[in-house]
């Protein structure tokens, strides 16, 4: 059957209000795929929240209104837009599914005729949500009844690349089965997910609706913010010059939601990247940018300005005129543009590795989680990841860093070679 000339498209999992620039870029990039294969799409973000309204953005060249509607999941279960309220009439059309009784629920209730009328759900659950190591409660949400409710009004349901697991508890492995087993197609962004999914399937056929294909976001645009503060490192540097970018997360730096070691590191991470600042500063043409990922003043406990100011406090003194911190608002496309100032890059952040990487910026990332393999294998560089979770001691960790900084030109000459083949790769993804 050939499709509509202007599909109504609905974006799950992905958000440009949550202060996390990683999930903004999965947002912008999944959009600008999803352009490039229906370019007259009108395209709905259905999320989390408690505000409707309206994004703005510019994809090339296009100024692109992208609405955005909310599913809620509050106490008020009598709101029309709650998930039980959507469920509830998800229902009433398999009792009743005759036109007539359709367009009454679609006058009555917006919401409702938002998931009537879209013609395919992506989903792409903040990249790494679709486990359970966030908590139950998010795995529940994200992970389960958002996509669980698309495909009980029958639509149809693609998953975009994300990584799928760990899921610890019997429950989530279930309920993670149930979605994938609906869903018409899987894109995972790691050979790692793949094998998960179809062990999660067990014996049964996934029916070629698997597939590989890298993070989204390593087509995410760079847009050079009107100003740019970042210390007087613009004085400072040299022609001869290596500048390193430092994301640390104000996540891991606070120990997790739990303020325990939520992740299982076997290192201390505040220790280890004074380690990293200390190694670095051994050569004189070293500066240091510290650089955030996600901005979240009202939720300390993973903002990363915070836990970069902490840093620069305690070490610019140590090190004067070598350390700087980068300040101010910033959006995903500007902090991608800062990160491209860089010559070195280690992140703890996955996406701020990948918003490096795509610019052919040799990059190591600090893992908490098995996602960092599959990201940076994917681009053959295995071997730049430093396992916070594995490794023992911080000299196993400061060994990798210092083995990827000393092969750095050789790095970025084979990012000059891969990523544009990569770029090319998942923008015509929904081409097949």
């Amino acid at each position: 059957m050939a499709e509509k000339e202007n599909m109504k498209i609905c974006l799950l999992g992905a958000s440009f209000d949550t202060g996390n620039l990683g999930v903004s870029a999965l947002a912008e990039s999944s959009i600008k795929i999803i352009l490039n294969r229906w370019p007259d799409a009108e395209i709905v973000l259905l999320g989390t929240g408690s505000t409707d309204g309206e994004h703005c953005l510019k994809l090339s060249g296009r100024e692109i209104h992208v609405k955005i509607e909310r599913m809620r999941f509050c106490k008020n279960v009598f709101l029309r837009s709650h998930f039980c309220v959507l469920l509830l009439n998800a229902l009433l059309l398999k009792l009743l599914p005759f036109r007539r009784f359709r367009n009454l629920l679609s006058a009555i209730n917006p919401y409702v005729k938002t998931l009537i009328e879209t013609d395919k759900f992506f989903d792409i659950t903040g990249g790494d949500s679709f486990s359970d190591i966030y908590g139950l409660r998010r795995f529940l949400i994200y992970g389960f009844l958002q996509k669980w409710l698309v495909t009980q009004f029958g639509k149809e349901l693609i998953l975009l690349p994300q990584t799928y697991g760990p899921c610890t508890r019997s429950i989530t492995r279930r309920m993670a089965k149930s979605v994938l087993k609906r869903a018409s197609v899987v894109y995972a962004r790691d050979t790692e997910s793949v094998e998960y999914v179809r062990e999660l399937f067990g014996n049964h056929s996934v029916n070629g609706k698997l597939r590989f294909m890298p993070d989204v976001a390593f087509i995410l645009d760079s847009d050079e913010p009107e100003t740019i503060d970042v210390g007087s490192l613009d004085n400072v540097r040299k022609e001869d010059s290596v500048v390193v970018g430092l994301n640390i997360s104000g996540l891991l730096f606070n120990g997790g939601y739990t303020h325990e070691n939520m992740f299982g590191l076997k290192i201390e991470y505040r220790e280890l990247i004074n380690s990293i600042v200390d190694y670095l500063m051994k050569d004189e043409k070293v500066l240091v940018l510290l650089v955030p990922h996600v901005l979240t003043p009202s939720r300390t406990v993973e903002d990363d300005p915070n836990a970069c100011r902490q840093l620069y406090d305690k070490l610019s003194k140590k090190y004067p005129g070598r350390i700087f911190l980068t300040q101010g608002k910033y959006n995903h496309n500007n902090i991608k543009y800062i990160i491209g100032l860089c010559d070195f890059f280690i992140g703890s952040r996955m996406h701020a590795c990948i918003a490096a990487l795509s610019q052919s910026i040799p990059a190591v990332g600090i893992a908490y989680s098995k996602k960092f393999h599959g990201v940076f294998e994917s681009v053959g560089l295995g071997d730049c990841v430093a396992d916070a979770y594995q490794c023992g001691n911080n000299s196993e960790l400061l060994s990798i860093i210092e083995a990827a900084f000393e092969k750095r030109d050789q790095t970025r000459k084979h990012l000059d070679k891969v990523i544009p083949k990569i770029k090319a790769e998942i923008l015509e993804m929904l081409e097949v």
